[in-house]
């Protein structure tokens, strides 16, 4: 689609959406296509495990089972499940009843005042019962998963031009 024919192809996307936002971060438009574009490149490398066996080896995933995968990616990256919240809450427009996403601006107004040097920024409050781990940056989120990506391909699926953002210094 679009020339966009393997899963790497696609994490280029996710790449340039988190490259995107990290220019502006305080852009829902951006937050939300990073999200919805993170939590779908699942569907893509699941479509390459599927047509290779030694793959799905290397991951670990005995049987072709989507639903494997996905309890695979959970346990390695806990907050996909954050980003699966965003993607599906912007399509179903209905928010996630264990978050609440807002964009803060102006000092004082969010629970840790404004960004660096008084810039807004996206905030996810994941409720009372998380605790001092309430508040979270949207961009945090974003970055952990993006990241939980360019590992993925590191190591399972390598390439010589696997699409890097200068965000990301190892």
């Amino acid at each position: 689609m679009f020339s966009v024919a393997t899963a790497k192809d696609f994490y280029a996307i996710v790449v340039e959406d988190f490259n995107d936002l990290m220019v502006e971060k305080d852009s829902p438009r951006r937050a939300m296509h990073c999200a919805i574009t993170s939590f779908h490149l699942h569907e893509w490398v699941w479509a390459e495990m599927c047509r290779d066996k030694a793959l799905m080896e290397r991951v670990g995933i005995a049987k072709r089972d989507k639903e494997l995968f996905l309890e695979w990616i959970d346990s390695k990256c806990p907050f996909f499940a954050g980003v699966q919240a965003i993607a599906n809450g912007s399509k179903h427009l209905a928010p996630s009843r264990d978050m609440e996403t807002m964009r803060v601006t102006g000092y004082g107004s969010g629970p840790n005042g404004t960004g660096p040097y008084g810039t807004s920024y996206l905030l996810i409050d994941w409720g009372a019962g998380a605790g001092e781990h309430r508040w979270m940056p949207a961009l945090h989120l974003l970055e952990i998963v993006v990241r939980f990506w360019r590992n993925f391909f590191r190591l399972y699926l390598p390439a010589l031009d696997l699409p890097e953002s200068p965000h990301h210094v190892d």
